[in-house]
C-alpha cells in the first residue's frame, strides 16, 4: 500500500510540474508574439515616415509661364541673380546652353569677366533638368574645386530655395525632407516606392518620383584638372556638357597644361555620350592671352564647329579720350592723397558726364557699382565710369583681356621679362622719406600734363644702386576743360608749388640730419614755355633745376632720334646719353636720349637686389610667399606706370632691331623716374665707374660762368 501512495504522489507531483512548464511556455510564445508585434508596429512606423507624402504645386500658373520661358524661370526663382535687363550677351549665353539641351551641337561664347558665367550655367542647368530637356548634363570647371563649388551652388537651390520648391515638389521635397543628412536618402520612399536619391560631393541623383520630368536625372561636375573618362551612372552616359571657363591664370602660361585641356574637351568629353551618340558641348569663357585654349574654339577659323563669338564690354570708345585720360590722372591724385574712392575725380566726371559718355556704346549699360558711400555720393554712376576705373586700377592691358576679350599680341617681339610685380616687391626695407646710409646724391623728377604732375624723388649710392623714397601726385589747379585757357600760368604755378613743398619737407638719413635735392628735371615736351619759365624763376632762387626733353622712338619722345653733339661748344655741353642746349632767355635744356635711358631704367629693376646698380622702393618686405605687404601693395600703380612701355626685340629682314612698345597710356611716372636717373648721371652717378661733368660750386653755372 505504501508503495501505491507513493507512485501516486510522484504522479501528482510530475503533472504539477508539467502543468508549470506548459505556463511558462505559453507565457514565452505570448511574450515572443507581443515582441514581433511591437517590431512590426514600430518598423511600421518608421516606413511611414520616410514615405512621403509630396504636396501639391504651390502655383501652377506662375509654374507653366516659367516653364514656357526660360528668362522669367530664372528672374523668377533666382531674382538676386537675374534682377536686371537681360543684355544680348547674356541672353545668348543662356540660349546657347537651352538649344545645345534642346537640338544639339557646340557653341563657344566669350563674354567679359563678371558677366555671370557661371550663375547662367547654374540656373540654366537647372531649367533644362526640371523640364525633362536632359537626362544627365555634366559642368566641366578649370580646377576641382571650381567644379565643387558650382554643385554646391546647384545643391543649394533645390535645398534652399523655398518658391523653387513649392512649385517643383516632385523635385525639390524628397530632397529637403533630408534636413542636410544624404544618409537618410538611401530608405526614403514615396508612395512605398525607393526616390534613389544620391547627394554626393561630384553628382547629385535627383529622386525618382512618378510624373516628374527631372525624375531620376544626374547632375555632375568635373575639373578640367583631372582625367575625364567613361562616365556613366547605372544605364544613363552625359547628354551635355558645359565648359565654365576652362582655363587658370597658370594653365593658360604653360602650352603643355593647354593642350593637356584640348584633348580632354575633344577626346575624353567628346565620348562621353557613347559611340552611337554626338555629345552637345557649350563653352563660356574670358579670353587671357591669344594663344589660349579659350582663343583657340572662340575662332571661328581654328574652331568652326564651335560658331565662336566674342563679346565685349565697349562696344565703341567714347570721343573725348583726352577728358578720360584727365580723369584717370585725377583719380590717381586722389588715391595718392588718401581719398580712397576718388571723390574729386567722381565729381569731375559729373560735371563733364554729358562730352565724357559722347559716342561710347557699352554692352551692358547696368554694369556699375552703384552703392553708397558716407559723404551721400554714390560710388559709380555709369558703365563707362567702372570701365575707365578698371583700366586706371588695373591697366589697360588687364582690361583688354579681361572685359574686351581682346589680349595683346604675342608673336615676334621678345620682351625683357619686367613685370608690375617684380617692381612693387622690390623694396629696401627702409621707411618712406628716409635717405638710406651710403646715398650720396639726392635728385628729382616731374612729369608734367594737364591736371596734374608725377614726381619722383631717388637717393642714390655711388655704385649706381638707386632707392625710390617718395613719389606722387601735384595736383594742377587752375585749367579749364577743353580749353586751354590758364594752363601755362596753372603748369608754372604748380612746378613752382612742387618745389616749394620740397624746401619746406626736406629729406633725412638715419641720424636725422636733412638733405636737400640735388638736382631736379623737369618735362619740357608739353607746355614748353611754361616749364621754361617756371624753372627760369625757380633758379634764381637757387633751386638746382633745369627744364628737360626726351627724344628718340619712345612714347612721348619729342624727335624720333637723339644726336648728341660731336664736341662741346659754346651752346651745347655733352653727357653721358644727355646733354645741355641752350634756349633763348639764359635757359639751359637737358636733351635726353629717352630709348636708353628708359633701358637702363628697366635694367636696374631686373639687376638682383644683392647686385650693384639695382634699385629698390621703399617700404617693408612681406615675410610670407604667397602675400604683399601693406607697402608692396601701395606700389601697385607706380609699378603698372614702370611696365606701361617695354623694350622689345624682334628680327626685321634678319636684323635684330630693338625698339619700346607701349602698353598703356599710364606712363608718368615712369617718364619722371627715368628723368631721375639722368639726374644722378649729371651728379656724377655712373654704373661703369666713370663720372659725368662735375656739378657747379655755389654761384657759377655747369660751365664755370656766374649765374
Amino acid at each position: 500500500m505504501t508503495n501505491v501512495e507513493e507512485i501516486r504522489k510522484k504522479a501528482d507531483a510530475l503533472r504539477k510540474l508539467l502543468r508549470r512548464v506548459d505556463r511558462i511556455t505559453d507565457s514565452g510564445e505570448r511574450e515572443n508574439n507581443e515582441r514581433k508585434r511591437d517590431a512590426e508596429r514600430k518598423r511600421s512606423v518608421r516606413q511611414g515616415a520616410r514615405d512621403l507624402q509630396i504636396p501639391c504645386v504651390a502655383n501652377y500658373k506662375r509654374r507653366a509661364s516659367c516653364k514656357r520661358d526660360l528668362f522669367r524661370f530664372l528672374r523668377t526663382y533666382f531674382p538676386s541673380r537675374f534682377s536686371g535687363d537681360w543684355t544680348a550677351q547674356r541672353r545668348q549665353m543662356a540660349e546657347a546652353i537651352l538649344n545645345a539641351a534642346k537640338y544639339g551641337g557646340d557653341q563657344a561664347i566669350a563674354a567679359p569677366r563678371g558677366e555671370g558665367k557661371t550663375a547662367i550655367t547654374e540656373g540654366v542647368v537647372i531649367y533644362c533638368v526640371l523640364l525633362g530637356l536632359v537626362r544627365f548634363p555634366i559642368i566641366a570647371a578649370a580646377t576641382g574645386e571650381d567644379a565643387r563649388r558650382i554643385l554646391a551652388n546647384i545643391k543649394a537651390a533645390f535645398e534652399r530655395n523655398e518658391l523653387l520648391g513649392a512649385d517643383f515638389p516632385r523635385v525639390c521635397y524628397p530632397i529637403q525632407s533630408l534636413q542636410g543628412a544624404p544618409q537618410r536618402a538611401g530608405m526614403q520612399t514615396v508612395n512605398g516606392c525607393r526616390t534613389h536619391l544620391k547627394w554626393a560631393t561630384d553628382h547629385i541623383v535627383l529622386p525618382t518620383v512618378a510624373r516628374s520630368e527631372a525624375s531620376g536625372a544626374i547632375i555632375m561636375t568635373r575639373g578640367l584638372d583631372a582625367a575625364i573618362r567613361g562616365i556613366r551612372v547605372g544605364s544613363l552616359r552625359p547628354d551635355l556638357v558645359i565648359v565654365d571657363d576652362p582655363e587658370t591664370r597658370e594653365s593658360v602660361m604653360s602650352e603643355t597644361q593647354t593642350r593637356t585641356r584640348e584633348l580632354t574637351i575633344e577626346q575624353d568629353l567628346a565620348g562621353l555620350g557613347g559611340p552611337d551618340k554626338r555629345l552637345a558641348r557649350v563653352m563660356l569663357t574670358t579670353l587671357m592671352r591669344r594663344s589660349c585654349l579659350s582663343a583657340k574654339y572662340t575662332d571661328r577659323k581654328q574652331r568652326s564647329s564651335w560658331k565662336g563669338r566674342r563679346f565685349r564690354m565697349i562696344e565703341k570708345w567714347p570721343d573725348r579720350g583726352d577728358l578720360w585720360d584727365d580723369y584717370m590722372a585725377q583719380r590717381e591724385a586722389n588715391q595718392q592723397a588718401d581719398d580712397e574712392h576718388a571723390r574729386g575725380a567722381h565729381a569731375f566726371y559729373l560735371e563733364h558726364r554729358e562730352a565724357m559718355d559722347r559716342g561710347a556704346v557699352v554692352t551692358n549699360p547696368t554694369r556699375y557699382v552703384a552703392d553708397r558711400l558716407p559723404d551721400g555720393s554714390q560710388l559709380e554712376i555709369s558703365a563707362i565710369q567702372h570701365a575707365y576705373n578698371v583700366i586706371a586700377d588695373r591697366g589697360r592691358e588687364h582690361f583688354d583681356c579681361e572685359y574686351q576679350n581682346d589680349p595683346p599680341e604675342e608673336t615676334g617681339p621678345i620682351e625683357s621679362g619686367i613685370t608690375a610685380h617684380r617692381v612693387q616687391t622690390q623694396c629696401s626695407g627702409y621707411p618712406r622719406k628716409l635717405i638710406p646710409p651710403g646715398c650720396t646724391v639726392l635728385t628729382h623728377a616731374i612729369d608734367c600734363r594737364k591736371v596734374a604732375l608725377h614726381w619722383v624723388v631717388r637717393a642714390w649710392r655711388p655704385d649706381a644702386t638707386g632707392y625710390t623714397i617718395d613719389y606722387g601726385v601735384e595736383e594742377v589747379h587752375g585749367t579749364v576743360v577743353g580749353s586751354d585757357e590758364g594752363v601755362d600760368v596753372a603748369i608754372a604755378r604748380a612746378i613752382q608749388a612742387r618745389m616749394e613743398a620740397l624746401r619746406q619737407s626736406p629729406y633725412a638719413t638715419l641720424d636725422g640730419a636733412t638733405v636737400s635735392i640735388d638736382q631736379t628735371l623737369v618735362d619740357a615736351g608739353w607746355r614748353t614755355e611754361a616749364v621754361y619759365h617756371a624753372c627760369r624763376e625757380l633758379k634764381q632762387a637757387g633751386f638746382p633745376i633745369w627744364p628737360a626733353m626726351g627724344f628718340g622712338k619712345s612714347n612721348g619722345a619729342v624727335r624720333t632720334n637723339f644726336n648728341a653733339p660731336v664736341r662741346t661748344t659754346v651752346d651745347k655741353k655733352a653727357g653721358d646719353g644727355w646733354f645741355l642746349s641752350r634756349r633763348p632767355k639764359g635757359i639751359w635744356l637737358c636733351c635726353m636720349d629717352a630709348d636708353r635711358w628708359k633701358a637702363w631704367e628697366h635694367d636696374r629693376w631686373m639687376t638682383p637686389t644683392d647686385k650693384p646698380g639695382s634699385l629698390l622702393m621703399w617700404g617693408a618686405r612681406s615675410d610670407k610667399p604667397d602675400r604683399l605687404s601693406q607697402d608692396e601693395k601701395a606700389h601697385h600703380s607706380y609699378a603698372r606706370h614702370i611696365v606701361s612701355e617695354i623694350e622689345v626685340e624682334e628680327v626685321v629682314k634678319g636684323a635684330l632691331k630693338r625698339f619700346w612698345k607701349a602698353k598703356s597710356d599710364n606712363n608718368h611716372w615712369l617718364d619722371a623716374s627715368y628723368m631721375t636717373d639722368v639726374a644722378a648721371n649729371m651728379m656724377g652717378i655712373s654704373l661703369l665707374g666713370g663720372r659725368a661733368p662735375a656739378p657747379p660750386q655755389q654761384g657759377q653755372s655747369w660751365f664755370g660762368r656766374q649765374s
